[in-house]
């Protein structure tokens, strides 16, 4: 048996075995018979490097590989990376703009050149970080959604939608990012809520005569946060309903700083109560007035260019020509005041809270501009993901979250999915002079139209644009193992996956996208389970961001406390899906626990490599056995049902309390005399918590397994079995009585000043006195007392579950010093929980203070209330 160093240095174990596992990769064998666990893994940008959502995810979807493995399936995580699109071609794009270049200035085929060497410069950076982490992947699968055959699998995925009807070219409003220079899914758009200005402004009627009931006589007010898309404006709508703007209807109204008249129309999109009633319709700029726009055939003239900037146009006025769209909303703001000489058509200005959308990628406001892009329709791949949901083919965890799934199906848009971009699967379409549109044929789709025999009479031109990134990792439960060669292999090992585990965040973003195309591709949901879990944040509860300056770097805290510290903090801190805030003590104790789990292994084997002598089995024996037993079950059906976070707490408890605190110090006295079914029960329960423990901490549970002298590293062994005739009522109830015995004699060395080290007699009482006596070897050893049958004199008594232990006070205290003190204490108590119980009752201090700090408060009235009762009871044992 190999000897442990004296503590555990993660900084010497820990690249070690992440060495190993990287070259020695948990290679998933797709002809076994073991039944398959399949994860694959949320691909990471290729450009990215670690954060804590990344840790904490993969930490997840290690610990259920790893439990899974050893429980006797065919286990493969399936790691991989995600070209990245926007981010990837905008970072390349940055670096050409310090040599003075443009894309443009190389041209595509040489700037696609400089990405792929950037991405083989940069690439590996976050993949040799989730090494680090420990991560039971098979690299020897490892995917990018731009290899050939996920490429293929895009472009099948393509053409089969065309093909059906489902995917079309067509002009509507999309979200246009000006920096990046592309269009975006509503999902790739972020809202922020951000302090503005609301206008009101005159529209003059063309009949003066008029008057609408919101403006002053020959004029409709129009209430606008973007003044500087007037120029654009088709049209005013106002409600049919409402009585105020009924004559209208019909007539016209001038555009202010223009003499152009638009027309008054009815519609009920038009909210009545928001604002002065009254709705400006600009068809190019805005989603719900381009809806409005197509039901009263209005034209969509746009005056803002795809830089963002007011065009030349014609319908701009000269003054505002090419100026950027947010210094012109200045410049129009101003010429609408006018001059105290000659008032403009600004009647009212008023501060304004409005949501904006920013572009994910760039940070940028998204413009809306009307464009000609490839859409897929959604409702029917919808309807197939509704009805597996219906029939239980795919969970959703936690449950609240279905509901939340559901209900985005139900309500989907249509998918924009080209994208201006050079990186990325460009779209496989091509159009001849007159406009017409030629895509490969369904038998056939890896062949290009300009290579199709049948079309070499025409000049083909291809499409320009790429397919949105989400197209592609749309695929990636099913195109990382061959599809669309369903004969693959490992398709037909490992798929459908088992389990998809990701931050609910990403809900609409992946997942939901991920189930449509699953069902519409392959007929089958891609996953069994989704398994959400929440957003990690600041300790302060806020997102962690580069510009809030509040991110924690995980290698920062990999260096600081060990990787399988922060593994055990990852997994500690989830709860039920919910958000999980920064809390460093879960670090330091997760640093505790490795370091309380490496010495207890020193300790046993000293002990199993000492000469061995006679006994069995003891009661300390018996019972950790059953508990062992129990916790094994407890464990293995929270991981079962995939709530890792209580799994490691169950386990983590029985370790410390039970094993480490209670059996080794019981085992003590069996072992200093070579007990051979001792040493046999303290291995046989290490072993079985080291592999409890090792999906979550597998760096000190697969060293401290190596030092057992094992053929097999950890990972690759078995997982304990549970089992029903294993539960030991008679020893589990015998040492409880022991375990209560002790609890009460410690607490009555604490309360009569002893430090733990003292000596001191006591007696035992109630109906499980005699175990404990026949135990007494135990109890004297933990708890540093000796029993004895009686005690002289005045007694001060402590009961724990049923247990009395009696101890004396004549001759252990003076005890007219110790009541007085005592009765200080009382006090003090009492001060305590008054202080405690005013704050709980200050509306104003409940109502400001943070959750954490009430439940302080209510925590302190508890525990000092439980101090006062008892401290009353001993006192009036003296009375």
């Amino acid at each position: 048996m190999n000897e442990l160093p004296k503590t555990f240095e993660p900084q010497t174990v820990e690249p070690r075995w992440a060495e190993r596992w990287a070259n020695e990769p948990f290679r998933a064998d797709a002809t076994s018979a073991k039944p398959p666990f399949t994860v694959v893994i949320p691909p990471p940008n290729v450009n990215g490097s670690l954060h804590l959502g990344h840790a904490l995810d993969n930490t997840l979807i290690d610990t259920l590989t790893r439990y899974k493995r050893m429980a006797g399936f065919e286990a493969l995580y399936l790691p991989g990376t995600d070209h990245a699109g926007i981010t990837t071609q905008v970072a390349v794009e940055r670096e050409l703009r310090k040599e003075g270049q443009s894309r443009h200035d190389l041209g595509r085929e040489a700037f696609l050149e400089r990405v792929w060497a950037w991405k083989e410069q940069v690439g590996g950076t976050i993949t040799g970080q989730l090494k680090r982490l420990g991560i039971s992947a098979d690299w020897t699968r490892e995917r990018f959604t731009m290899d050939d055959l996920l490429s293929r699998a895009v472009r099948h995925q393509f053409v089969r939608l065309y093909h059906e009807g489902l995917a079309y070219r067509g002009e509507r409003i999309v979200n246009w990012d000006p920096a990046s220079q592309t269009t975006l899914s509503d999902l790739e758009v972020d809202r922020e809520e951000r302090k503005g200005k609301m206008w009101t402004l005159s529209y003059k009627l063309e009949d003066p005569s008029l008057a609408a009931s919101n403006g002053e006589a020959g004029e409709i007010l129009i209430a606008t946060v973007r003044p500087e898309t007037i120029f654009a404006d088709q049209a005013i709508a106002v409600h049919p309903e409402d009585e105020r703007f009924a004559h209208l209807i019909g007539k016209r109204a001038r555009i202010p700083l223009t003499d152009r008249f638009v027309p008054i129309i009815a519609d009920e999109a038009v909210e009545r109560e928001f604002g002065v009633g009254a709705l400006k319709i600009t068809p190019a700029h805005d989603p719900t007035d381009f809806e409005i726009g197509e039901r009263h055939g209005l034209a969509r003239p746009s005056v803002i260019d795809l830089n963002g900037n007011l065009t030349s146009d014609d319908l701009v006025p000269e003054a505002f020509r090419g100026m950027e769209r947010f210094e012109a909303r200045k410049a129009v703001v101003a010429a609408l005041r006018g001059t105290e000489d000659a008032p403009g058509d600004l009647v009212d200005e008023k501060d304004h809270v409005t949501a904006i959308g920013l572009s994910e990628r760039t940070k940028v406001p998204v413009e809306p501009i009307v464009s000609t892009q490839w859409f897929v329709r959604m409702g029917d791949m919808a309807r197939e993901v509704l009805g597996g949901l219906e029939r239980g083919e795919m969970q959703v965890i936690p449950e609240r979250y279905a509901k939340v799934n559901r209900d985005w199906l139900e309500n989907i848009r249509d998918w924009n999915v080209s994208r201006q971009l050079w990186w990325g699967h460009q779209i496989p379409a091509w159009y001849d002079e007159d406009g017409n549109i030629y895509v490969p044929d369904a038998d056939n789709p890896d062949l290009d139209c300009d290579r199709d025999p049948r079309y070499a009479h025409l000049r083909l031109r291809r499409d320009p644009d790429v397919f949105d990134t989400w197209f592609s990792s749309n695929l990636w439960p099913f195109s990382t193992l061959g599809w669309p060669d369903t004969d693959a292999e490992d398709y037909r090992k490992f798929y459908p996956t088992s389990v998809l585990v990701t931050g609910y965040d990403i809900l609409f973003f992946w997942v939901a996208r991920m189930q449509m195309a699953g069902y519409h591709m392959t007929g089958k949901a891609p996953f069994h389970t989704v398994l959400l879990h929440g957003l990690y944040l600041d300790a302060k509860g806020q997102k962690m961001s580069k510009s809030k300056g509040n991110g924690v770097d995980p290698l920062e805290l990999f260096d600081q406390y060990g990787v399988d510290a922060c593994r055990f903090a990852f997994a500690y801190l989830l709860t039920g899906g919910q958000d999980i805030r920064h809390d460093p003590r879960r670090y330091e104790q997760g640093r505790n626990f490795a370091n309380k789990l490496w010495n207890a292994a020193r300790f046993a084997m000293m002990n199993l490599s000492a000469e061995a002598g006679e006994g069995e089995a003891t009661l300390a024996d018996r019972w950790i056995r059953s508990r062992f037993n129990d916790v094994v079950r407890e464990v293995t059906a929270l991981l079962d049902a995939y709530d890792v976070g209580a799994a490691i707490r169950v386990a983590y408890s029985f370790t410390w309390d039970e094993f480490c605190d209670w059996y080794i110090e019981a085992a003590k006295p069996a072992l200093r005399e070579g007990n051979p079914a001792t040493r046999e029960t303290l291995k046989f329960v290490l072993e079985g918590i080291l592999k409890l423990l090792h999906p979550v901490m597998p760096f000190v549970t697969s060293e401290i397994y190596d030092a057992l002298e094992h053929k097999r590293q950890i990972a690759v062994h078995s997982w304990p079995r549970y089992d029903e005739a294993a539960f030991d009522a008679e020893a589990t109830a015998a040492f409880d009585a022991l375990r209560a015995a002790t609890s009460a004699a410690r607490s009555l060395k604490n309360e009569l000043g002893l430090s733990p080290q003292d000596r001191l007699n006591v007696t035992v009482e109630g109906d499980a006195a005699d175990v404990v006596r026949a135990n007494r070897a135990v109890v004297e050893a933990i708890a540093r007392v000796t029993l004895v049958d009686a005690l002289e004199g005045r007694t001060l008594s402590a009961v724990e579950s049923g247990v009395t232990v009696r101890a004396p006070l004549e001759g252990t205290v003076d005890l007219g010093e110790w009541v007085a003190r005592q009765r200080k204490r009382l006090a003090e108590l009492d001060k305590q929980i008054n202080q405690a119980r005013g704050k709980l009752a200050n509306e104003g201090f409940v109502a400001r203070a943070p959750a954490e700090v009430i439940e302080e408060e209510r925590r302190r009235v508890t525990d000092f209330g439980a101090q006062k009762e008892r401290l009353e009871d001993v006192l009036a044992q003296l009375a």
